[in-house]
């Protein structure tokens, strides 16, 4: 079982459709860290990288992956809640605060700055 809280230099690991694909820029767009229902992620979980986007790849066929620093979140005042899922103990969420769910202002941006790509097709 994982630890309910997890670490600031823990990675988050977020799955990149093919419309939110900065093609002039090869990178993802902002738009893939904005979501109402909260910005679904998996935590690295003391995994690899490579253990953590095949996870990924094996519950959708994402056109890349890339990951994020827990504490890059909090530094933009975002928070991550652990959620686990019955079919992913690894599931979370990236949300805009305790009271708000959707990331909103220059987050999903800034987010998006810091976070590496890990996978691409």
């Amino acid at each position: 079982m994982l630890d309910e809280l997890i670490s600031d230099d823990e990675f988050l690991f977020r799955g990149i459709i093919h419309i939110n694909w900065d093609f002039n820029h090869d990178r993802p767009s902002s738009a893939t860290f904005k979501d109402s229902f909260g910005v679904s992620v998996d935590r690295d979980g003391g995994r690899n990288d490579k253990d953590c986007y095949n996870s990924l790849l094996s519950q959708k066929d994402f056109f890349a992956i890339c990951k994020v620093k827990k504490k890059d979140i909090l530094d933009l005042n975002g928070i991550v809640k652990y959620l686990p899922e019955e079919n992913n103990i690894y599931h979370s969420e990236i949300h805009d605060s305790e009271e708000r769910i959707q990331l909103r202002g220059k987050k999903p941006k800034r987010i998006r700055d810091k976070a590496i790509v890990v996978y691409r097709k």
